[in-house]
């Protein structure tokens, strides 16, 4: 349980580790990981031309949604499991877009002509690290700054 302060000024106690809450919190994390990949998945190739420059536009967006989807977990719960649970799952529901191998799909091809396509590697690895990244920063930020009781 973690205490939470109420408007009033009480504190009141959130339930976080229960099997409930835990069943709870992979429920969120397993909607939010589906759109993501999809999301992620057919954006990742999206690119805009600013100044001469091929910006890409998908993979940032993508990346951008992965770290509020991951605030969003950890803001709702309270915890870090449903984080885990998104890395964890983000390969696992990518892998039947991936083809025979990695990098070597429809949506994510490894090569296209004669030039690899390195966005679908990059777009896999962000899906994947992100949330594990977001654990690991709370986890020391924890550690290092001490929390009102």
């Amino acid at each position: 349980m973690t205490p939470a302060p109420s408007p009033s000024g009480s504190t009141r106690r959130v339930d976080t580790d229960s099997l409930a809450a835990r069943g709870a919190q992979a429920a969120m994390a397993i909607v939010l990981a589906i759109i993501s990949v999809l999301l992620m998945l057919t954006t990742h190739r999206l690119e805009l031309g600013l100044f001469g420059f091929d910006v890409p536009v998908g993979m940032l967006f993508g990346a951008a949604f992965q770290v509020v989807t991951c605030v969003f977990l950890w803001s709702a719960t309270g915890s870090r499991f449903p984080l885990l649970v998104l890395g964890c799952l983000w390969g696992m529901l990518a892998t039947p877009f991936l083809g025979r191998s990695v990098g070597g799909g429809v949506l994510l091809p490894a090569m296209i002509g004669d030039v690899p396509q390195l966005s679908g590697w990059i777009v896999q690895g962000l899906g994947i690290a992100i949330p594990f990244l977001a654990a690991a920063v709370i986890t020391v930020l924890g550690k290092l700054v001490p929390r009102a009781r």
